[in-house]
């Protein structure tokens, strides 16, 4: 006797189900980057302008919805690592690189703690595979700026994550203004003259 293997149906959401769940992924994304893990589900469902049901229905928790909030951001930032590797200037594109890692944390706390979190290496399950995707792109970029011999010859897209996490500690305290460490940063990892 065969068995039919079970087919995975995607269901799609209704036209409204599907607005209501922008408008609340907007909202977390509002109240994610003000308040950090403190965000409360009852603040998104107001900013959103739907009951708390309506959020709880598409994110059972508030961690489901961070862990949405974090999937977007990845697809954001390796659409953009993606676009650097147009970049002309080797040097320019690692600079962009982390400035829009910066103005990322700058804007969205929940963001500074999920790459800090990541402090630890690579992460396991969906952002495994965003990470690798990410690195990879990252070893481009940084192949580019070595063979122009503008970044350190030692340095490694596995230096990456460290770099952003150390970012990421600067905008969670509010040391003071990130650009400047940035510089440091940027200054380290410049070839010598």
């Amino acid at each position: 006797m065969s068995t039919v293997p079970p087919v995975l149906v995607t269901r799609r959401l209704r036209a409204d189900a599907a607005r209501n769940r922008e408008k609340v992924l907007a909202a977390a994304r509002a109240a994610f980057a003000e308040h950090g893990p403190d965000a409360q589900m009852d603040d998104v469902a107001r900013r959103a302008g739907v009951g708390v049901g309506t959020v709880y229905r598409h994110f059972p928790t508030k961690q489901a919805l961070a862990e949405a909030l974090v999937e977007e951001r990845f697809v954001h930032t390796i659409a953009h690592v993606r676009d650097l590797l147009d970049e002309p200037d080797p040097w320019r594109a690692i600079e962009r690189c982390f400035e829009h890692c910066a103005t990322s944390l700058e804007r969205d706390r929940s963001w500074a703690s999920a790459l800090a979190a990541m402090a630890g290496g690579i992460p396991a399950g969906p952002r495994k595979h965003q990470m690798g995707e990410l690195l990879a792109l990252q070893d481009q970029l940084l192949e580019r700026a070595r063979a122009a011999g503008v970044v350190r010859a030692d340095l490694r897209a596995q230096d990456m994550p460290p770099l952003y996490t150390g970012l990421a500690a600067v905008v969670q305290t509010g040391m003071g203004d990130w650009r400047r460490y940035l510089d440091f940063l940027l200054d380290g990892i410049r070839a010598p003259r």
